[in-house]
């Protein structure tokens, strides 16, 4: 079976940017969330563009048009829960 690092990677991404963004709405971790959520949304964020990176580089491999359609859709949904994740960033450290 071939290893899917694009997939780890894509997986690792979003459960570091869930895990800091439970850190706000939990009550005894919401201080963490304010001394170290921004460098875990950081992290979160180059791991991500590594896992697109790695998804676009195995669509181009592959090559055909249902490969590249797909690798867009996971570069959307990627890009769609960072935006989101980034505005809760936003708006907790800003006191909206």
């Amino acid at each position: 079976m071939e290893a899917r690092i694009d997939k780890i990677v894509w997986l690792l991404a979003c459960i570091i940017c869930i895990a800091t963004t439970v850190m706000l709405f939990i009550p005894i971790t919401g201080s963490t969330y304010f001394l170290v959520g921004r460098y875990g949304m950081y992290l979160a964020f180059f791991v991500s563009l590594f896992a697109i990176a790695l998804t676009w580089a195995r669509s181009i491999k592959l090559k055909g048009w249902r490969n590249h359609i797909l690798a867009t859709i996971k570069t959307v949904v990627l890009i769609s829960v960072f935006s989101i994740a980034y505005v809760i960033l936003a708006a907790s450290h800003s006191g909206i």
